[in-house]
């Protein structure tokens, strides 16, 4: 009975790790997703003002070369011609700035996207470790139980030879050990312990069958002399 409290109290420390673990890594991926939305955003920022950038030259060109034709001009003209001039190079200037600004953002996501995209690897490597080890546990934990289990089956006498242990296998008490483990695993947490033999009971899951296979194994194995 200890033994089978220490294991599932290790399976339940295991199950609450590996829910965090999953907890933080669909974290992780919310926040990735979330960068990189904003990497699109400030790439599509970037792309809008280096076309208007673009367009500005083209204007300033365009007035340069008309200043520089000779025309007679009115000094009224002149000079409002270079007033508009220096407001598109302020503009300009302006759009510079902003676009050094995005393309500064821009680097900042793309590194936190890269850490992110690390941490998320570690925790799926972390994860992946526990579950190994939940397995192997598990795996040692019901080795350990089934050796239990013949042992207390020899000592009261069931059976006495590779005969008497087949004859129990072909009348299906192997199969409902096997089945009643394995609906204990899935009503791991849900399962209330049972008192009298140390198994959990699965009342409060509804159409859970596996007392009724523990049963049947238990009195198998208490009554497998006439096998």
């Amino acid at each position: 009975k200890k033994l089978l409290h220490r294991g599932m109290r290790s399976l339940q420390l295991l199950d609450e790790e590996q829910a965090a673990y999953k907890r933080k890594l669909q974290a992780y991926q919310e926040g990735q997703q979330r960068q990189a939305q904003l990497v699109q955003k400030l790439q599509a920022k970037v792309l809008q003002y280096k076309k208007k950038c673009g367009e500005v030259e083209q204007q300033l060109l365009k007035k340069e070369t008309e200043l520089d034709q000779p025309e007679e001009d009115s000094p009224n003209e002149l000079e409002n011609a270079l007033i508009r001039l220096e407001e598109e190079q302020q503009r300009s200037c302006s759009l510079v700035q902003v676009n050094s600004m995005l393309r500064e953002q821009l680097e900042q996501a793309n590194v936190a996207n890269a850490a992110l995209s690390e941490d998320i690897r570690k925790l799926t490597a972390d994860w992946a470790r526990a579950r190994g080890e939940l397995e192997q546990r598990e795996a040692q934990w019901r080795r350990e139980e089934e050796v239990r289990a013949m042992g207390r089956c020899k000592a009261e006498g069931c059976c006495f030879g590779g005969t008497e242990v087949q004859g129990c296998k072909a009348r299906g008490l192997q199969d409902h050990w096997d089945f009643a483990w394995r609906e204990i695993w899935g009503c791991t947490g849900l399962c209330t312990k049972r008192p009298s033999r140390g198994v959990p009971g699965c009342s409060k899951v509804k159409g859970c069958k596996v007392q009724d296979h523990w049963d049947v194994a238990w009195r198998r194995t208490g009554g497998c002399v006439g096998c």
